[in-house]
């Protein structure tokens, strides 16, 4: 065996390592994400169950004087806004945007509102990060649909 032929076999089983070494390190940050992501997942789910609680509280506590009843909102909103819950409350006039709300309701449209705009929020929506745990429910202007008259008179015989 040559020294040209050791040191290419050198620099071939170097590059070999170095190729290793380098999937090796990218498998490790891809488990640590995946691994990231499945917890944020667990936590979306048990944070999606959790909203017709939170949903109550927060009627409860606008349909009441008592402060204990606000203050449980309040820190129970909280902690999950803690855990990465985001608020999706659309006002009217803003544009429907069908990946984050649900039209419950279309109304006609009125003079000065703009078709396929919020009407009214009936019920607000969540997500954490790009994930969607509820839509917000809306009501939207849109055109009234005009009526097509079908002409059924059969010709005489």
């Amino acid at each position: 065996m040559s020294k040209v032929t050791s040191a290419t076999q050198i620099k071939t089983l170097n590059e070999s390592w170095k190729r290793a070494l380098a999937d090796y390190q990218n498998l490790l940050r891809r488990v640590e994400h995946d691994k990231q992501e499945f917890v944020k997942m667990s936590n979306a789910n048990l944070i999606a169950r959790l909203l017709p609680s939170l949903d109550i509280l927060e009627l409860a506590a606008s349909h009441t004087a008592d402060l204990g009843v606000s203050m449980a909102a309040k820190q129970f909103h909280q902690a999950l806004v803690d855990e990465g819950l985001e608020i999706i409350s659309p006002s009217p006039g803003d544009p429907f945007d069908y990946t984050r709300h649900e039209c419950t309701q279309t109304l006609d449209l009125t003079d000065g509102k703009k078709q396929n705009t919020i009407a009214e929020l009936i019920l607000k929506g969540y997500r954490i990060g790009d994930y969607i745990l509820r839509p917000a429910k809306v009501k939207v202007y849109k055109q009234p649909e005009t009526e097509t008259v079908i002409n059924n008179s059969t010709p005489a015989l």
